[in-house]
């Protein structure tokens, strides 16, 4: 079993010892051909190796490293499209079919990362959707400045729009990974090696559409070197043994606003005015009216993005983690401006009888289940616009406002009888059975201000296990104690 951890670190070790040797080649003058053959022998490595991982590994999705390798074979296939003609002669037209094989390999990679994200985030991850297309947005600015728009005169329709295809290959996957490491979910290691194989792909990729605009591209061995780097990462991916985590359902969830997220966030947001100053240095066109648009583009998704993050820290803040109810600030928040009204209203506090030694009997693990669903069965309880919320460790309190104190009683009565009725599963396949005493009191029979009546319903949920627990208290006269029959 120890074969398939250290497969990965084989691979990686072979594609190391290739680049070096390629490398090595272009310095010393290694024959062509010679430099060709390494040069493909990590191309055909990387696809045997993503073939192989999903043998070995047998992720749940395999259909995205299929794809991935695909593309590598079909980057090898315009390689040797390409070298094929020089050694017969044959100058090749433009467009050419080697390049209908470079541009599949976009094809087969963008599909792959759109699989992985509806795979990991099936929602839409609004968080994440936002944060990719400020990246994109940015990116395409500079691709259409320096790639796009110095233009491509000289060729025919055909080719201009086949050269622009590049650029616009390499924004699809910038965006679509941008997505996808932006997004909700686990980090596995095998994420991070497909996140370095798309850095190491649209850079290289960049600078030679750059230098193929601005004189002619000259083969020196850099940008091949990134290139074989790519496809040793991805390979090494494709056989790392959390590749499996890559196709595991995540929730959807904002992502975290960390400070590595904020500065990617903050470097494309500056990325408008940078390139408008360095137009304006060089001499060169500014392109105000995009410019503009772009940076008007990117201010408004900041800002909807920082409303997004007031919104989820609020959410976080009036939400308890375990139970999902509102937090007791958000209770006596809300109960500070339901007592303004004063058109009838009602608090329960429920406390979980015995909770103590269900801890000590069934770990705390059991009793979080046993606190989680009972705040499942307070929720299916109550009426709509009743609030709910997690009051103390097991301790509950419900707001109830517009209610006469029949109807409170009754509400009372439901719930009490709600958490009795039916075992809980404390895991194991254990069940037990949950009571609680229950103290209710309403604004303004019973009560004249909101603390006072928090105070009352206190007082009467300790008269209810006082007289024996598993039992309801309602009523200013700290009387009326019943125990659900």
């Amino acid at each position: 079993m120890r074969t398939v951890p250290r497969a990965w670190m084989a691979f990686a070790g072979f594609g190391l010892a290739a680049i070096l040797v390629y490398r090595a080649g272009s310095l010393a003058g290694m024959p062509e051909l010679a430099q060709k053959l390494v040069y493909w022998t990590v191309d055909v490595g990387a696809v045997v190796a993503l073939l192989v991982g999903v043998r070995l590994h047998k992720p749940e999705v395999k259909a995205p490293w299929l794809l991935f390798a695909a593309g590598q074979a079909s980057s090898l296939g315009a390689d040797l499209t390409y070298y094929g003609s020089e050694l017969v002669g044959v100058e090749l037209p433009y467009p050419s079919p080697a390049d209908a094989l470079y541009l599949a390999q976009y094809v087969f990679g963008g599909l792959a990362l759109l699989l992985f994200i509806r795979r990991r985030t099936p929602g839409w991850d609004l968080p994440a959707l936002i944060d990719a297309t400020i990246v994109a947005v940015s990116a395409a600015l500079l691709a259409w400045v320096y790639l796009i728009s110095p233009g491509y005169g000289h060729l025919s329709t055909l080719g201009t729009v086949t050269a622009a295809a590049y650029p616009v290959g390499d924004l699809v996957l910038l965006s679509v990974g941008a997505r996808l490491m932006l997004g909700g979910g686990a980090r596995p290691v095998a994420l991070r090696f497909v996140g370095a194989f798309l850095v190491l792909v649209l850079v290289p990729d960049a600078l030679y559409a750059f230098d193929a605009l601005n004189g002619g591209y000259t083969e020196t061995g850099w940008l091949e070197s990134l290139w074989l780097t790519s496809w040793v990462l991805l390979g090494t991916a494709g056989l790392h043994p959390s590749m499996r985590e890559l196709s595991t359902r995540s929730p959807v969830a904002a992502p975290d606003a960390t400070i590595a997220r904020m500065v990617i966030l903050a470097a494309a947001s500056l990325l408008a005015p940078a390139t408008l100053y360095v137009q304006y240095v060089r001499g060169a066109p500014l392109h105000v009216p995009l410019v503009a648009a772009v940076c008007a583009t990117l201010f408004l998704l900041v800002l909807i993005r920082m409303g997004m993050l007031v919104a989820a820290q609020r959410r976080v803040a009036v939400t308890d983690g375990l139970t999902g109810l509102a937090t007791r600030r958000h209770f006596e928040h809300s109960l500070e401006q339901a007592a303004r009204r004063a058109d009838g209203l009602a608090v329960l506090l429920l406390d979980v009888d015995l909770f103590k030694a269900v801890n000590d009997t069934y770990g705390h693990h059991g009793g979080d289940r046993v606190l989680g669903e009972i705040a499942n069965r307070l929720r299916a309880s109550v009426r709509p616009g009743d609030l709910v919320a997690r009051y103390g460790g097991e301790e509950f309190a419900l707001l109830l406002p517009h209610i006469t104190p029949r109807e409170a009683r009754q509400v009372a009565e439901r719930v009490h009888e709600a958490i009795r009725r039916t075992p809980i599963d404390v895991g194991g396949g254990v069940e037990i059975t949950v009571t609680a005493s229950v103290g209710i009191a309403t604004l303004p029979v019973d009560a004249p201000t909101g603390d006072a009546l928090v105070r009352l319903a206190d007082q009467l949920l300790y008269r209810a296990k006082e007289a024996g627990r598993d039992r309801v208290a309602a009523g200013a006269s700290l009387s009326a104690v019943s125990k659900a029959s």
